[in-house]
């Protein structure tokens, strides 16, 4: 049964004359929105979602992790005063140094056509000692 057959009176409805049709539609939150607000969403962090596009994950990043240093996928146009702004707002850390590397995309072939892959940007952040990001190294 929809909203407007609930306020025309309609087949089956319950609807007192003179009930707000606002206090019909309001709901109880659910467990899943009691999670979400819970968690720290992308909106919370501002404008970090559009500078931090994910985690680089190797070998060699993960040994830097034990030393206390993370490599992130970053935007072309960020800079190291908004990686710095984005990390310590998304995983509440203090960060003690950014270091940027422009990498070159690669050729790639297939058949006859030759293309290049994308450039791309990522940053070494260096982290304060004895200060981890909780769940970025741990599962590889």
């Amino acid at each position: 049964m929809g909203l407007l057959s609930k306020i025309r009176g309609g087949k089956g409805s319950k609807v007192v004359q003179g009930e707000n049709v606002l206090d019909m539609v309001k709901e109880t939150p659910t467990d899943v929105d009691k999670t979400r607000s819970e968690q720290k969403t992308k909106e919370d962090t501002g404008r970090a979602f559009r500078i931090l596009k994910n985690a680089h994950l190797s070998e060699k990043t993960t040994a830097f992790g034990q030393n206390g240093r993370y490599v992130f996928k970053v935007s072309q146009s960020a800079n190291k005063l908004g990686i710095r702004q984005a990390v310590e707002k998304t995983y509440d850390v203090h960060v003690v140094k950014v270091n940027i590397i422009n990498s070159k995309g690669k050729p790639r072939r297939t058949g006859r056509t030759t293309s290049q892959t994308g450039d791309w940007k990522k940053a070494v952040v260096t982290l304060k000692t004895g200060e981890k990001i909780s769940g970025l190294i741990e599962g590889v």
